[in-house]
């Protein structure tokens, strides 16, 4: 059918169009990506959270088994309804897969494929949108314009007005990542409850722009597979409090780290991820580091990370008696699978 251009995403995520049931979402920004993703499938079913009418699945299992997609794609919500399901690509090819459910379209469910960073003739990306029920939407990192936008909206919503200079600062903390955007805006949120005006120092007070040195260092250990450093550096770390910003580190690193994975297999050379770390605010990390991390870490596990993150910050979150616990677990989990890569 098409391929959105970036100025008119917003407004076909929140209107899709009648005529496309296959949407892909691509590109740089997986926060803004999955957002994305989730939006667009809240407007095709009654309740996202109801498990008959909306499933993840996995792109490499589907690919694995093409039946796998049509028969959940065909599938009736157990009272009715619409359907919808999300489907995150992985290695293997999907093409197969979603050339069969094109051939024979589901009469009430919606498919969205997310996705990394395509090229104008990556297989996918060619099929979708040039489907007649597809339309695909790139998701790049959120402009100067964009990100003025989002703090407007959000603060707005929650009927706050922001100093010049707060808004200075959230200006240059944010933008990194929509969902890590996201997720500092919503902690301002909580921290200013009660008060109706954002000044510069509550900015200062709550949004993590800094790095802190011991939370860097046992992230970085985690991604480079020592378990037995990580191990004895977490009980300190988790002990202090500082549990939630190993996540959020862990977290920025991830998202950083895919961006840059997708630029050295671009261009085809690591300097290439090497300059995007840098940019994102990790001159600290040793240059041999970066490069290790890079050739460990393949953009199709980094997203899978970067989803098991945000679960496991949604969990602390939600029980803080177990937050260390938590952090613990997925930081050590990190560590295992950099061995095993």
């Amino acid at each position: 059918m098409v391929a959105v251009k970036r100025g008119d995403a917003e407004r076909v995520i929140a209107a899709p169009p009648d005529s496309a049931f296959l949407f892909l979402l691509h590109g740089a920004d997986a926060g803004l990506i999955r957002e994305r993703a989730l939006r667009l499938v809240a407007t095709r079913v009654d309740d996202r959270r109801d498990p008959f009418q909306f499933i993840e699945m996995s792109g490499d299992a589907i690919a694995a088994d093409p039946l796998l997609l049509l028969d959940e794609a065909n599938s009736v919500p157990m009272f009715g309804g619409r359907r919808a399901i999300l489907i995150e690509a992985g290695s293997k090819n999907l093409v197969p897969a979603l050339e069969r459910l094109l051939a024979a379209p589901p009469s009430a469910c919606t498919v969205a494929v997310t996705a990394g960073v395509l090229r104008k003739d990556a297989a996918l990306r060619k099929l979708i949108e040039g489907a007649k029920q597809g339309a695909a939407i790139e998701c790049q990192p959120d402009s100067e314009q964009d990100l003025h936008a989002l703090i407007d909206r959000t603060l707005r919503e929650a009927g706050l007005i922001v100093a010049p200079e707060a808004r200075h600062l959230l200006q240059s903390a944010l933008g990194e990542d929509r969902m890590m955007s996201r997720a500092e805006l919503d902690k301002l949120l909580l921290y200013m409850h009660g008060r109706d005006r954002v000044e510069a120092e509550d900015v200062e007070a709550i949004v993590a722009h800094a790095s802190h040195v011991a939370t860097d260092r046992i992230v970085l250990d985690a991604f480079s597979g020592k378990s037995e450093a990580v191990g004895a550096e977490l009980e300190t770390a988790v002990a202090q409090g500082d549990g939630a910003q190993l996540l959020f580190t862990a977290m920025r690193y991830a998202l950083a780290l895919h961006r840059a994975r997708l630029a050295a297999d671009r261009d085809g050379r690591a300097d290439a991820g090497v300059t995007v770390l840098l940019r994102s605010g990790f001159g600290f990390v040793h240059r041999a580091l970066m490069e290790s991390h890079l050739k460990a870490w393949p953009a199709a596990r980094l997203l899978a990370l970067i989803e098991a993150l945000r679960q496991a910050q949604t969990r602390a979150r939600a029980q803080s008696d177990v937050a260390g616990l938590e952090t613990s677990r997925t930081l050590m989990n990190i560590a295992r699978a950099a061995r095993r890569g």
